[in-house]
């Protein structure tokens, strides 16, 4: 241990996080200056990493959950050689910056994963530590060690009050994630104070009870910082446990007036408080940069590209004697599509009637025959969002090779594992719930859509045709929510084969996460045969059934289930001699990605009598219907009965459709 690196990489932090935040006059000074210890011991002397290759596979992860001490990362990166400059550090929180806020994925090269919502954080670095586990267990053999990745997470007390620690860190413990380690900085206070206004829980025997293991530290002593981090290695391994190390610190540690207190935690120290740090630190002009912590880590980068060297070389040698598993290894690595991978789909017979969602778990089989590396799993809930594949062993703590993962009742958590896992790398994860509790999983699919994570999601039992389940849950709310969300593709195909577009899509997509929202009640499969072909829907909303002539009467437009009846209410509407066409709006997201001809062409401007059809609040379907159209949805809450009676009830039926439709191209208002 170089001690008297350490202790000047530990001054260059604090130097570097109280002038930043000063000069941004906003920021976090508390953690940079309580962890300042912890993170120069851990990027300097613990973790395996190589800052010229942001993309190997093996190097250990660091998240930093507590995102609000982004300086704390931000002047480590910059000593550890990650492409932050010193004018970087100087602009921090700027327009444009390469130092954010918050750490941004893909915005801050090196930067392992957005943080900022506390508890998100957490649960992707269990979701990381699954796909580590899962590539060793691959991978690695008697001669080899190909993948021995740590990850390692900062955690705060906010992270811990969050209920997505208990579900996630419940979860870690349970599989026996031992090459996961927490270090949580305990300085027991938040924005309103002392944790002891509400938070007076044991965490040591909070985590003991999750199968953890647990160590405590003093998180400004070097010698006990190293003494923590040698037991938490050696005890990982042979308590075969995730590993918490619970450190105790002093926020804004340094500060004269302020450490220890809640007012150092989220705002500038200010310019009386900053020179007394100062010269209690010994700190000798702005943005002070210690020269032996830059000659300290100087040597590690030697180090730390040795290393990756002679792992490369391990690389080299291990692809030799192993040629089948090298070829397993660079497919998921690079997430390689096989050429016929679409091909030879299961086919739905027209006039049959099928449930959507058993139709995705048809194709989900199909195409995970031919990639070997989706992960699918769901909330306790895959033989009813039909996320299971089929004749393949589950995920386990004896058998991290399973293709189907248990994640128990945990919404909260399973959202944020998911993206811990795709940011891990070589492995594509599928989730699934009710869409009516999408709620407990929203935070992380924003996240998702944030970091542009190809994360895809089964929604099932989507509308009021869940039927005697009632309000609770009916999602008459919910593909509405989720369309809000930038980046986000909300997919709801019209029936079983319009379902193998929406795989395909989702597969395909390398920065767009996708959900594909599946009906529980059987849906006709569509003779496309009399309408235009399905594979349309890559443009999101096209004109399955086109008017028949050029006097346009009126546009249906409908969505997933809606869609049979829709083009049943057009054939009776044309018994009549009207003109109708129907559009089926299959994806918001990419119907809106398309050219403004395009657009034009399937919603042409001039025809303002429309009609919007979807079992859901009517709000956002405002955009595609002109002032002479209408809207049929559900803009109150469902109620228990059977899926037929509702569908009378709410109107979402053919005999309502028509009339409805009727009364749009006649201007009159009647009911039924």
């Amino acid at each position: 241990m170089n001690l008297k690196g350490l202790e000047a990489t530990a001054l260059t932090i604090r130097s570097l996080a109280i002038d930043a935040i000063e000069k941004a006059n906003s920021g976090h000074p508390g953690l940079p200056l309580g962890c300042a210890e912890i993170g120069s011991y851990l990027f300097g002397e613990v973790m395996s990493h190589d800052p010229e290759d942001l993309h190997w596979i093996n190097r250990d992860r660091f998240v930093l959950s507590a995102g609000h001490g982004s300086m704390l990362l931000y002047s480590l990166m910059f000593l550890s050689g990650y492409g932050i400059t010193l004018n970087d550090i100087k602009e921090f929180r700027q327009l444009k910056s390469n130092t954010p806020g918050h750490p941004e994925y893909g915005w801050t090269p090196g930067v392992e994963t957005s943080t900022g919502p506390l508890g998100q954080g957490l649960g992707n670095a269990v979701g990381m530590a699954i796909a580590a586990k899962k590539h060793a267990q691959k991978y690695n053999t008697e001669k080899f060690d190909l993948i021995s990745s740590r990850i390692f997470a900062l955690v705060g007390d906010g992270d811990l009050m969050e209920g997505i620690s208990y579900e996630s860190c419940s979860l870690a413990g349970h599989l026996k994630l031992n090459n996961l380690i927490f270090i949580y900085d305990s300085n027991k206070i938040t924005i309103e104070g002392s944790t002891d206004i509400c938070f007076t829980e044991n965490v040591a025997k909070r985590f003991e009870a999750q199968n953890w293991f647990v160590v405590n530290i003093n998180g400004h002593d070097f010698e006990d910082i190293k003494r923590g981090f040698d037991t938490a290695e050696e005890a990982r391994i042979r308590e075969n446990k995730p590993v918490i190390i619970i450190a105790d610190t002093t926020i804004g540690k340094g500060c004269p007036n302020k450490q220890g207190t809640s007012s150092c935690h989220g705002a500038p120290l200010g310019k009386d408080e900053l020179m007394l740090t100062k010269k209690e630190l010994g700190i000798e002009g702005d943005f002070y940069v210690d020269e032996n912590a830059v000659n300290y880590f100087n040597e590690k980068k030697i180090e730390w590209k040795n290393n990756h060297s002679s792992w490369k070389e391990k690389l080299k040698i291990w692809k030799e004697e192993n040629p089948d598993l090298a070829v397993h290894f660079e497919n998921s690595m690079t997430k390689k599509l096989p050429e016929d991978t679409f091909e030879n789909l299961p086919e739905f017979k027209a006039g049959d009637s099928i449930p959507t969602r058993n139709a995705a778990n048809t194709i989900l089989n199909a195409i995970s025959n031919k990639l070997d590396y989706v992960l699918s799993g769901s909330a306790d809930l895959g033989s009813s969002t039909m996320t299971l594949i089929r004749d393949k062993s589950e995920l386990s703590p004896e058998n991290y090779l399973g293709y189907n993962v248990q994640y128990g009742i945990r919404e909260h958590a399973m959202g944020a594992i998911v993206n811990g896992i795709q940011l891990f790398g070589g492995v594509s994860p599928v989730c699934g719930t009710f869409l009516a509790f999408v709620n407990y999983m929203i935070p992380a699919i924003r996240m998702a859509a944030l970091m542009r994570l190809p994360n895809i999601y089964l929604f099932s039992h989507d509308s009021i045709f869940v039927g005697e389940d009632g309000p609770t849950h009916h999602p008459v709310e919910h593909m509405t929510l989720l369309r809000l969300i930038p980046n986000l593709n909300i997919m709801r195909p019209a029936d079983a084969t319009e379902t193998k577009i929406a795989w395909e899509i989702a597969i395909r997509s390398k920065t767009t996460p996708s959900v594909i929202i599946t009906s529980r009640q059987k849906i006709p499969v569509i003779d496309y045969s009399k309408f235009t072909s399905y594979k349309e829907a890559v443009h999101g909303a096209y004109i399955l059934k086109k008017e028949k002539d050029e006097n346009i009467d009126l546009i249906i437009i409908a969505t997933g289930s809606e869609v049979s009846p829709a083009l049943q209410a057009a054939e009776q509407l044309e018994k009549e001699n009207f003109s109708v066409r129907v559009v089926n709006f299959f994806s918001t997201l990419l119907f809106e990605r398309q050219s403004d001809e395009y657009k034009e062409k399937i919603l042409p401007s001039n025809i303002k009598k429309r009609l919007a059809v979807e079992a859901g609040v009517t709000a956002y379907w405002d955009r595609f219907v002109d002032s002479e159209g209408k809207i049929i949805g559900i803009n109150k809450f469902g109620i228990s009965a059977r899926a037929e009676d509702l569908s009378k009830y709410f109107g979402i039926n053919k005999e309502n459709i028509f009339q409805r439709a009727k009364d749009v191209i006649l201007g009159t208002n009647s009911s039924i």
